[in-house]
């Protein structure tokens, strides 16, 4: 074979190989996002890991690991909280897949701690101590913060934080005034007032926070 043609052939072999390199990670990345996804997790970040120091996976003899994609994730938990990170090996072969189940090994596990996501939980009781706090400073009467479908959903929600508290006997208020124009449910409650019982449930919340930041200092 003539040099040129040979070169050009060798030309053609190497964007051909760097080419479905670059497709079948493209594939892997898919697997590992949609691996992420069904379980719940929000991806900060992804990115392709090509050197680890400490090997995360165990031996697979019987594998080409050249055919093994792996990534570096950090996620938010959206179902119990926390942040974390961990790595996820994907297997792909000339198709871009043979097995669309990852590997997974958890560097970090998810935790609320240093800004990591709120569980659920966390988040409705800071939703209410939120609420708590407006009622001790002297607000009475709740409204929409906007007239978009956005806010009207909101203060749905801000509503119910506000039943839940008068359930609880942490708060009173007047029964929620009915939405008449717009597609939501509520357009105010009045007469919002913090109970006894609700003051010291705040006191307990802020000498909790307060306690909290201590120890992270």
């Amino acid at each position: 074979m003539p040099l040129p043609t040979a070169l050009a052939a060798g030309a053609a072999l190497m964007v051909l190989s760097v080419g479905h390199y670059v497709w079948r990670r493209a594939r892997a990345r898919e697997i590992a996002e949609q691996w992420l996804s069904q379980h719940r997790y929000r991806v900060r970040s992804l990115r392709v890991s090509y050197w680890d120091t400490h090997p995360r996976f165990r031996l697979t003899p019987f594998r080409n690991n050249d055919q093994a994609i792996d990534f570096r994730a950090e996620v938010d938990d959206m179902r119990l909280g926390g942040t974390g990170s961990l790595r996820l090996r994907v297997w792909t072969d000339w198709l871009g897949m043979i097995d669309r189940e990852p590997e997974i090994s958890w560097v970090r596990m998810p935790t609320e701690e240093n800004g990591g996501a709120q569980s659920p939980e966390t988040q409705w009781v800071d939703a209410q101590v939120a609420l708590m706090r407006r009622a001790a400073s002297g607000e009475s009467t709740f409204r929409p913060e906007g007239r978009d479908a956005t806010a009207r959903a909101a203060f749905d929600t801000t509503v119910e934080h506000l039943l839940a508290l008068n359930r609880r006997g942490l708060l009173t208020c007047a029964t929620p005034i009915a939405e008449l124009k717009a597609d939501a449910q509520y357009a105010a409650v009045t007469d919002v007032a913090l109970t006894d019982a609700g003051r010291r449930a705040l006191e307990r919340a802020d000498a909790s926070q307060s306690m909290a930041g201590e120890a992270a200092m």
